[in-house]
């Protein structure tokens, strides 16, 4: 921000120096108006005029950008909680995974309890 105003700063001196080397009057015409100036004086505002200008477009320019980013941020956001919801998916099925071989390991002795004391089709029990 220091060297911004240290341009400002020198633009504005050798603006003054301009205008003070250039004090022959000048006749502006511009639709219906006419003015009389001195030349450098008329060039410092026709030169300022179109800073300003320009610093006007800057900042919808700098909207737009802004506008741009804010979008892409959102998109990356979207994106960012489906990959999470995905892989909490994966980190639940992944854990119930684990659970389903134990709960299997508990079951088997049990069912083999049962295939033991229930007859199968065609013997006859002792």
């Amino acid at each position: 921000m220091k060297s911004y105003f240290l341009a400002v700063t020198i633009t504005m001196f050798l603006s003054a120096l301009f205008a003070f080397q250039n004090i022959g009057d000048v006749t502006v015409r511009f639709l219906t108006f006419e003015w009389t100036f001195p030349q450098g004086l008329w060039e410092v505002l026709i030169f300022c005029t179109g800073a300003a200008i320009m610093w006007i477009f800057s900042i919808f320019a700098l909207f737009e950008v802004r506008g741009k980013y804010k979008q892409q941020l959102r998109q990356k956001d979207e994106r960012i909680a489906a990959v999470e919801s995905e892989k909490k998916t994966i980190l639940e099925s992944m854990a119930a995974a684990k659970n389903a071989p134990a709960a299997a390991e508990t079951e088997t002795p049990a069912a083999a309890k049962t295939a033991d004391t229930v007859p199968a089709a065609g013997e006859t029990a002792d």
